[in-house]
């Protein structure tokens, strides 16, 4: 069974303008996947390929959340100043 609108099963502690969407399915295989997408003002900044994550919905929309939430802290240690420290080719 598909539930195209995942998003609002799971509560999450997003930074101030940004947003988040789920798409969940599960597959012949029982297993549960889908799309995740965060944006910051609009912006996609992540877009989250995952498959495999457990045969049951609650399990599956915990790893959501997790996976989420180790994307956000590691975003926000890093330094978005656009200067990466990579030369020019």
């Amino acid at each position: 069974m598909n539930h195209p609108d995942a998003s609002l099963e799971i509560s999450l502690n997003l930074p101030e303008g940004w947003t988040f969407d789920l798409q969940l399915t599960r597959g012949e295989d029982q297993l549960h996947g889908g799309v995740a997408e965060l944006r910051e003002g609009g912006v996609l900044r992540c877009r989250m390929l995952l498959s495999n994550l457990d045969g049951d919905r609650k399990a599956a929309l915990d790893r959501v959340a997790t996976r989420v939430e180790f994307w956000l802290a590691e975003w926000q240690s890093r330094d978005h100043s656009g200067n990466t420290g990579f030369a020019d080719l």
